[in-house]
């Protein structure tokens, strides 16, 4: 991601509806698995929005990218340092939970080298934390912006996780009442030459209203399991024995 995009990002991850909606989701398996104090990584951390929300935790970040590090020691995150989520800088069995948030799918990152790395620095009995985007035919400009080469399946994301031996705790669709805007308005930034994230700003009226609806419709996917979304997100144990 380029320093303009990881900029709008830090903007976007303290008031978007999205960014909101999501924390949430991570926030309530954090605090029902995880105990205050327990150490926690965040693989891929960005610009800390994520971060800054696990205050009761020992938290620390990973990211590739020095811009996105240097957002996080503004933030007062200096917990957060510039490495690959390919190559954790941490000891065999150093954390309680990791989470990732939408960051295998990114290009410069290989997913199975990633999640081995992840599966590696869990703890047995640990936590780990995933979403990412879905479905290819929501690919558009947005995915291009952001440096994003894949997007995933319910399906594809299970079977990740199995091949490493990790319980499949929970895995579902969210996002799922925007999917057919979504299809419409990523099939036309296809063919647009402009090439810009789907992160901006926008009143704050209507971002009040999209994320009353964005936290209804997590709960809701949660529960009945749509066939679709723009978001999957999953939750799985490191097994106590292998």
């Amino acid at each position: 991601m380029s320093p303009a995009e990881h900029k709008i990002l830090r903007e976007s991850e303290e008031q978007h509806w999205w960014y909101a909606v999501l924390h949430q989701l991570v926030l309530a398996e954090m605090h029902a698995h995880v105990k205050p104090g327990a150490a926690v990584l965040d693989a891929g951390c960005g610009t800390g929005g994520m971060m800054a929300r696990l205050a009761k935790w020992d938290i620390q970040g990973v990211d590739i990218s020095a811009a996105a590090v240097s957002h996080c020691h503004e933030r007062g995150l200096h917990e957060a340092r510039q490495a690959s989520v390919c190559e954790l800088p941490f000891p065999d069995a150093s954390f309680d939970s990791v989470l990732s948030l939408d960051v295998l799918y990114h290009q410069e990152v290989h997913e199975t080298s990633a999640l081995d790395e992840m599966a590696r620095v869990l703890r047995p009995g640990g936590l780990m934390i995933l979403n990412l985007p879905a479905m290819n035919c929501l690919r558009g400009a947005h995915d291009k912006a952001v440096c994003g080469s894949r997007r995933y399946t319910a399906c594809h994301m299970r079977d990740l996780l199995r091949k490493r031996r990790f319980e499949v705790r929970m895995i579902h669709y969210w996002n799922a009442w925007l999917f057919l805007p979504l299809l419409a308005w990523r099939w036309w930034s296809r063919r647009s030459r402009e090439c810009r994230s789907d992160l901006r700003s926008m009143p704050e009226m209507m971002n009040r209203i999209l994320m009353r609806a964005g936290h209804l419709d997590a709960r809701l996917c949660r529960h009945v399991r749509p066939p679709f979304g723009s978001s999957i997100f999953a939750v799985a144990h490191r097994p106590e024995t292998v």
